[in-house]
């Protein structure tokens, strides 16, 4: 696969396997979570002797085909269908499948590197080891890889920040509903200090104008971005990315109270995508929109 990966998967010489008709990748645009591509499969094809040098999940968004998964001593026709997806964990201890009829399918790689830098700063906690999976439906996975999809597609305008929160949250849940060994918990008792809270707030709002990462926040804390994230909650009763957005609104309402900038402006200073993706996030959160709130000042 594109963005970080060799491919989707290789032979037993790991070499490259071509996989379906490949039509976006993330790697296209400014995505910083979990590397994304969408293929389309069919009319029929299959994989014998594969591996993957990641983790690997497969959701099905249209279409519809039949899997045949090749167990010892078994064959499982399974259905795949738009919500259902696949889990493979990686190596080359791969069931033999077969497939049919015509599908878009979203793949999310899940390399060891990036859950270690995600979850936890030990590498054996972040391993996702997870018996194959085929067909399956998890409403949580659907929805969180479907968002992924949808933010890639829009050109990521929520920013790293987002990227990287749904890529945390697609991993914790993995590690918790299918890895064998769960996902790392935070030690009991541990939160955010007066001090840590206080510079994550100052580091917000010195850099508002800025893509900021879910990363850059939990580093100025010395956590990984999982338990940042936790703690972050715990403290702010609101998510990082949902708290950045609030204190850009806020700084947009002092500015477009001023009068001295045009919303665009505003839009640009702030570090929203673009004036469209500012007028939206405005309007969630104040009720109107900008336009409107600066003519009632």
């Amino acid at each position: 696969m594109r963005n970080g990966c060799t491919a989707l998967a290789v032979d037993t010489l790991h070499r490259p396997i071509e996989i379906g008709e490949f039509r976006w990748s993330s790697s296209a645009g400014p995505w910083a979570g979990f590397p994304v591509e969408c293929r389309v499969l069919g009319p029929r094809g299959s994989l014998d002797q594969y591996g993957f040098d990641h983790a690997l999940i497969g959701l099905c968004v249209s279409g519809k085909g039949t899997l045949r998964v090749r167990d010892p001593g078994t064959v499982r026709r399974l259905q795949s269908l738009p919500g259902r997806f696949s889990l493979l964990a990686s190596g080359f201890e791969q069931r033999p499948v077969a497939w049919s009829g015509m599908r878009e399918m979203v793949y999310v790689a899940l390399a060891s590197e990036e859950l270690e830098r995600l979850m936890s700063h030990d590498p054996a906690a972040a391993r996702l080891n997870v018996d194959p999976q085929f067909a399956i439906s998890d409403p949580q996975v659907v929805s969180i890889v479907l968002n992924m999809r949808n933010e890639i597609l829009a050109g990521c305008p929520a920013g790293r920040i987002y990227g990287e929160a749904l890529s945390s949250a697609l991993a914790a849940y993995l590690l918790a509903r299918y890895s064998h060994q769960g996902a790392p918990v935070a030690p009991r008792g541990l939160a955010l200090s007066a001090q840590q809270i206080r510079r994550v707030r100052e580091y917000v709002t010195a850099n508002l104008e800025r893509d900021i990462g879910l990363t850059e926040l939990a580093d100025q804390v010395g956590l990984s971005p999982h338990y940042f994230a936790m703690l972050f909650k715990q403290a702010f009763k609101v998510s990082p990315h949902r708290y950045v957005l609030s204190q850009r609104v806020h700084e947009a309402k002092r500015l477009l109270s001023d009068g001295r900038m045009a919303i665009s402006e505003v839009a640009l200073r702030l570090g929203f995508a673009d004036q469209s993706h500012f007028s939206q996030v405005f309007r969630t959160f104040v009720g109107t929109t900008p336009k409107r709130y600066q003519c009632m000042c």
